[in-house]
């Protein structure tokens, strides 16, 4: 949404730095089962200093005609000096490597419990999902990453107790509206406007000035359940279309259309060799937004000195290459202001992690449009552990979430709904009203 190798709590110490090049090699060479490049659950930072994140890559056209064997799993070993670890390494590295059992993130015996006609996930997705509901290796995998705060989060606000007030979805929309300011970068802003490349690169004014107002947009997640959808020219029908990363559409017309008016890209994707960003035809279509992680309390400087992925050095090799095609960036509060409208309308702590890209995205379009369809971000009838529509990777922590709070942007997502729930059930179709379209007339909670 979207979206990898595992190291996965990074410190400073030389310990620690030198176990991460023992994993890398582990996982390599020994974890068959647990390919660094594909595992839902972590994604590399950097060449030299990984983070975890919920997030896959997104390798295409791969042959569909059958899908890939499953081998049996086996416990791996957590390394002889595994004593030596911080508590948090452990956890994250025998999580990893444990045994995936009935209903846990992977599997034909996941699909049974979670993904099938009778599973947990019923027929539309349940606004009250909670992390109980998971199974004990998902529910563990959620809990390190609770326990990291790599960002610093300091959470305020009524959420994350069961005695929290409940919006209603109306008053759920204006609180998005009047505490969500979607913006990106401009060459006027500190640092940039005193940087050579900034002035001549950055866009000169907002996105929200230079694109819009659409009356209809879609948000295409990259989500498995899209395959065999026929969705293809519904999804085209609309005036504008947002799709994620490297999400495809050759090959795939008929189930997720063709049409790209702008593309929300993380700055992994960005930085990773395997996604040729620099050189694949597949991102010189539409607008580029692209989005990087940044420290709950920073301010533009602190961020451009200790961001998670190298995005601006991506970012001006790429604007060089193509200079007449917009290409925006983010600005870091938006996923900070996003995630805590999340955890002020759950029961439970929600992960100290970045929203998704798929709520950024739709977000986004709000921003644009009056009319939002998002498919296939609530799971349709057609729900499965398969990842994405393009590749052959299951896990279904790509549905529930582990390091991003999906879960929770899921049931927030179903509280705001305006469609139909058979929409739901048949088209994985959710109906959000944009920005501009709605009527706030009383004042939402303000931010905290």
């Amino acid at each position: 949404m979207d979206l990898l190798s595992l190291d996965a709590l990074h410190t400073e110490s030389s310990l620690a730095f030198s176990y991460t090049v023992f994993l890398k090699s582990v996982l390599r060479n020994g974890g068959k089962n647990v390919d660094p490049l594909k595992h839902p659950g972590v994604i590399a930072s950097d060449p030299h200093r990984p983070i975890p994140v919920l997030s896959s890559p997104n390798h295409t056209n791969e042959n569909w005609e059958s899908p890939p064997k499953r081998t049996a799993k086996t416990k791996e070993s957590t390394g002889f000096f595994s004593h030596l670890l911080p508590r948090p390494f452990k956890r994250a590295l025998e999580t990893l490597f444990s045994g995936r059992r009935k209903g846990e993130l992977s599997g034909k015996s996941g699909e049974a419990e979670f993904f099938g006609p009778k599973g947990l996930l019923g027929e539309v997705w349940n606004e009250e999902m909670s992390s109980s509901m998971l199974g004990n290796r998902l529910k563990k995998v959620v809990q390190n990453y609770q326990a990291m705060n790599k960002y610093g989060v300091k959470v305020s606000g009524p959420g994350g107790t069961s005695n929290r007030p409940k919006l209603s979805g109306p008053e759920l929309l204006c609180q998005l509206k009047k505490n969500v300011e979607v913006s990106t970068l401009t060459a006027d802003l500190q640092p940039f406007s005193a940087l050579a490349w900034a002035t001549m690169l950055l866009p000169p004014q907002q996105l929200t000035s230079d694109l819009g107002p659409y009356k209809t947009c879609a948000v295409v997640s990259s989500a498995g359940s899209l395959r065999n959808s026929g969705l293809g020219k519904e999804i085209d029908s609309h005036d504008a279309v947002l799709r994620f990363n490297a999400a495809p559409t050759n090959g795939f017309e008929k189930d997720v259309g063709s049409k790209t008016t702008i593309r929300l890209i993380n700055s992994q994707v960005m930085a990773s060799d395997d996604h040729r960003f620099l050189s694949s035809s597949l991102y010189s279509s539409g607008v580029l937004v692209a989005w990087d992680p940044a420290p709950f309390s920073s301010n533009l400087s602190q961020w451009y000195n200790h961001t998670d992925y190298p995005i601006f050095s991506q970012y001006q090799r790429y604007r060089r290459l193509h200079p007449q095609q917009p290409f925006y960036i983010l600005h870091p509060h938006v996923e900070w202001q996003l995630w805590q409208r999340i955890q002020d309308n759950m029961a439970e702590p929600i992960q100290k992690n970045p929203p998704s890209s798929g709520l950024l995205g739709t977000i986004l379009m709000m921003s644009l449009c009056k009319v939002v369809h998002v498919y296939e971000f609530l799971p349709s009838r057609r729900k499965t552990e398969l990842c994405h529509y393009y590749q052959h990777f299951y896990d279904a922590a790509c549905t529930l979430g582990a390091y991003h709070p999906l879960l929770y942007e899921k049931n927030l997502v179903k509280r705001m709904n305006q469609g139909a729930n058979r929409d739901i059930f048949v088209h994985g179709r959710v109906t959000l009203p944009g920005f501009s379209a709605m009527n706030c007339t009383t004042e939402a909670p303000r931010e905290h």
